[in-house]
């Protein structure tokens, strides 16, 4: 191994500091070696923090002169200095290394060595079926390849976090292709059908599964009811006149058609039931029904209100509600990315939805695990893209409820979360702080980074630091998945999943080609 440095000042169990006349890097492994009690130890360290330094270039200088005048002369005095993690002693044990959290700080003026390449393979190589490659170390002038523990992404939860266009797709893309061929079940929402293309395989043969989201008004929650037509948390009244009706009509129709009434009518006449239930409520006259009675006066406005959002869900809505269709969760495959499509839907909608999805998953898995018999067999992943849509900070949703419900409950039912936003700060804080594992990649806005560090004790602020320089598919790895903070160079996907950016000059040629309009550059040319 290269010595590059040795430990200056006081030392920590956890933490040294250190001189070198090396060109260091950030983020990369070094060992230190020292003996101690007539022990020979080993040390795993990584840079969290450098700078380089020369006395006599200090900010005293006053004139560009003066400081080219000691540039020449003080260059051999130029040293840097840093501060270095402590992962761990070193355990070798053949074909596998250990991390032995030390007890005693290093001895001062321990020797600082390059990590081998070989020695790093083995502490981030794979240690069982479970793991799969992401990517290799950043600051490694050798390629090192980094295996992450699947298992713990869906027990424990992921964010990937990142600047549109820092590579988010390709690290989606990298843990899907892993999952699948593993036999993975992973359910995606999509919000602008950058799914519906992807050419995820397994064996070669397609493993994406698009389901579009045909709604069945009876399975629905009330709630989730309410929220499908637009009538928000804070509107109590309008949803409790909704509610009523609701429940009113399903009694209604279980009394005259019995537990299978949907096969005698159809969602139009539904809806249309509904509605009346909806104005039956403002009548007050004594009709021997009970169950369309309301306590107190019925406010008109709140009532117009409701029914005008049942006659808007027929009219916008109409092509995805239907009676009789089975359970969306009914259309998950095992082994497959299941896309549910909601591109072309809006806020509410897709809320409401997806809190039917997200319920029912949590039910059925605690139905699997505890009585064998389940719609869902296997454990499941959801990957939610635009969480901040679903799971905003400052936005109550029904998502947003069953979220949270997944992130603290999810881990002892085989269910895992992954939220993925190019808007950290709009994410639920307490949402983003259930998410063990974080895939960090470009992070430029200092209040997204401020509110994933409250999020997660793991990440230093020299790594924070560092967010805004990474190139595209760089990015941190922390959590239960790699047990180590780690930069890293995420592998590039074969079978990608597409962002839908727009060539937008090859567009608008289109329209000279229309045209026949020659290019305006053409002209200047030919002048």
């Amino acid at each position: 191994m290269k010595k590059v440095g040795i430990c200056i000042g006081v030392t920590k169990p956890n933490k040294v500091n250190f001189i070198s006349n090396q060109p260091l890097r950030l983020g990369q492994f070094v060992c230190l070696s020292y003996e101690d009690e007539g022990e020979d130890k080993l040390l795993l360290g990584m840079i969290q923090k450098i700078e380089r330094e020369n006395p006599y270039l200090n900010d005293g200088i006053r004139t560009s002169e003066q400081a080219e005048e000691m540039k020449q002369w003080s260059k051999a005095e130029t040293s840097i200095k840093g501060e270095i993690n402590i992962l761990g002693q070193i355990i070798d044990v053949g074909d596998e290394v250990f991390l032995q959290i030390p007890r005693t700080p290093p001895v001062p003026a321990a020797e600082i060595f390059e990590a081998d390449p070989e020695l790093l393979k083995k502490v981030f190589g794979a240690k069982s079926k479970n793991f799969v490659r992401i990517g290799t170390l950043l600051a490694e002038k050798e390629e090192v390849p980094v295996y992450i523990n699947i298992e713990q992404i869906v027990l424990r939860h992921l964010a990937v976090l990142a600047v549109t266009g820092a590579g988010k797709s390709n690290t989606i893309s990298v843990l899907l292709k892993k999952m699948v061929e593993l036999g993975g079940t992973i359910v995606v929402f999509d919000f602008h059908g950058e799914y519906l293309k992807s050419k995820l395989t397994r064996n070669g043969k397609n493993a994406v599964n698009v389901v579009q989201p045909l709604i069945n008004p009876a399975l629905l929650k009330p709630k989730e009811f309410a929220s499908l037509i637009g009538i928000k948390q804070q509107a109590y009244v309008q949803f409790r006149y909704f509610r009523i009706a609701f429940e009113n009509l399903i009694e209604t129709l279980q009394e005259e058609k019995g537990e299978d009434w949907q096969h005698y009518i159809d969602t139009s006449e539904f809806l249309s039931r509904l509605k009346e239930e909806v104005e039956n409520l403002g009548d007050n006259s004594e009709d021997g029904n009970e169950k369309k009675r309301i306590k107190g006066k019925v406010r008109d406005e709140s009532l117009y209100e409701v029914l005008n959002k049942l006659e808007d869900l027929e009219q916008e809505l109409g092509h995805i509600i239907k009676l009789g269709v089975p359970p969306l969760i009914e259309e998950i495959k095992p082994g497959m990315v299941n896309v549910f499509d909601f591109s072309e839907l809006d806020e509410d909608v897709a809320d409401a939805i997806a809190a039917n999805i997200l319920r029912w998953s949590l039910e059925e898995r605690k139905k699997a695990v505890r009585k064998g018999n389940s719609l869902l067999q296997y454990p499941l992943l959801i990957v939610i893209e635009e969480a901040h849509i679903l799971a905003g900070d400052k936005r109550n949703t029904e998502s947003k409820y069953w979220i949270a419900r997944i992130a603290r409950e999810g881990r002892k039912f085989g269910l895992g979360i992954t939220v993925v936003t190019q808007r950290p700060k709009g994410l639920d804080k307490e949402i983003l702080s259930q998410m063990n594992n974080m895939i960090i990649l470009k992070l430029v806005e200092p209040e997204d980074q401020k509110h994933v560090q409250r999020a997660s004790e793991s990440l230093s602020q020299e790594l924070m630091d560092y967010l805004p320089s990474l190139n595209p598919g760089e990015g941190i790895i922390i959590g239960n998945m790699t047990k180590i903070p780690l930069l890293v160079k995420i592998d590039k996907a074969e079978e990608k999943v597409e962002g839908i950016d727009l060539h937008v000059v090859d567009e608008w040629s289109k329209i000279l080609e229309k045209q026949d309009i020659k290019d305006p550059l053409e002209e200047l040319e030919n002048f």
